[in-house]
């Protein structure tokens, strides 16, 4: 038996002392909240919207309209990105914290995005996290995009914009707990076998391998490892400092360095007979070596067929650039995984091989200074538990 249609409530605006009632994505005012008149409207705009007729236009008197200066969840929202496009930024770009902010907002405006700022609360907060269970984001996600939220409103009220109860009564919403909600869990990084990683190496490019073995012997971040130039390095020890000047944790005061030793300096000799300020490993580069690869296996005589240069286009769609990105890294590695035939496997994962292996032969506290975390805790997300130290105690007393 289907059931009969929901009807809508009528509510109260807080900013202005107007009654309004919510149709779909449409708010429709109808005067002083409480008022005779604001009841009689209530009761007719909702007669003709259970009906399906079109609501008509109420008259446009000053009590019945929302003043300018009403702000809503759109409004918010869109203040709040124009301050964090430049608060969440490096190097003149805005980071993946911000993309992520952009996300959330996107996601408050489809759905609230005429409401008035001041009248969402927690319930809408949790319709928009049922949103995004349904979905199928992870949990964690979820968390983390409502706490996103959460922020523009607290924001808001810094500036005056909200008031101060609102933020309060969004923070009363519980984060989602892991196996007492519908929300998936994401899958955690593991660190990846050496078998594997050796057969990739086969099969990538020579500067892309390099970066690979570069971050075997270092534990280095990605990014770190792409946008390494010699100028960064001191070389005045056995052992060569990487110093990060602009890092994941800079903005908290924190120090980046990157241990080099004997195995990563060799992988890097070959790289630092360059101009100090240009990136170690280039696109541009291995893709002069690819072309230099297929030329020296060339079998067709110079003088029949292509010539070197002739044929490649004038103004192509894409050019290899001076560096790799953390993506064109990945992606690089995923292709050579494939053309292997061995799991799927990301450059993230090398990070938790690396903490894992120090940590098992040189405690936690080593793992925690080359992996550049200032709390043990997070090393312990990266450092697997040596599974062999638990085997060895159980036959021992167990």
């Amino acid at each position: 038996m289907k059931s009969p249609p929901r009807v809508p409530g009528y509510k109260l605006h807080k900013a202005t002392g107007q009654a309004f009632v919510r149709l779909g994505k449409r708010f429709v005012y109808l005067g002083k909240y409480g008022s005779q008149e604001s009841h009689a409207k209530y009761a007719d705009v909702v007669r003709q919207h259970l009906l399906g007729q079109p609501v008509a236009a109420l008259p446009r008197r000053q009590s019945e309209v929302p003043p300018a200066t009403v702000l809503t969840v759109r409004g918010l929202v869109d203040r709040y990105l124009a301050y964090a496009r430049s608060y969440y930024a490096k190097g003149g770009k805005p980071t993946a914290e911000f993309a992520k902010f952009d996300t959330a907002g996107v996601l408050a405006k489809k759905r609230y995005g005429e409401l008035p700022a001041e009248d969402f609360g927690p319930l809408c907060l949790e319709d928009l996290r049922d949103g995004m269970i349904g979905a199928g984001l992870a949990r964690t996600t979820i968390n983390g995009q409502t706490r996103r939220i959460v922020a523009i409103f607290k924001w808001g009220a810094a500036k005056q914009l909200v008031s101060a109860g609102v933020p309060q009564a969004l923070g009363m919403v519980a984060g989602l707990r892991a196996g007492r909600s519908e929300a998936r869990e994401s899958k955690p990084v593991r660190p990846v076998d050496d078998a594997i990683v050796d057969a990739t190496i086969v099969e990538l490019p020579e500067v892309v391998a390099d970066m690979v073995r570069l971050q075997r012997y270092t534990g280095a971040r990605p990014g770190e490892v792409c946008k390494l130039r010699p100028c960064d390095i001191d070389r005045s020890g056995d052992v060569w400092l990487y110093t990060l000047a602009d890092h994941k944790t800079a903005h908290h005061g924190k120090r980046r360095t990157v241990f080099i030793g004997p195995q990563g300096q060799a992988v890097l000799l070959k790289y630092l007979a360059r101009a100090a300020d240009t990136y170690c490993f280039r696109p541009c580069d291995s893709e002069a070596k690819r072309r230099a690869a297929q030329h020296a296996a060339r079998t067709t005589p110079l003088s029949c067929g292509n010539r070197p240069g002739t044929n490649t286009k004038s103004s192509p769609l894409r050019t290899a650039g001076d560096r790799y990105t953390k993506d064109s890294y990945a992606r690089a590695i995923a292709r050579a995984a494939k053309r292997a035939k061995v799991e799927k496997w990301t450059p993230n994962q090398l990070r938790h091989t690396y903490a894992t292996a120090v940590r098992r032969d040189h405690g936690l506290e080593a793992a925690q200074v080359m992996l550049g975390h200032s709390g043990a805790k997070v090393t312990e997300i990266y450092a697997e538990r040596d599974m062999a130290k638990g085997a060895v105690v159980a036959r021992l007393i167990g």
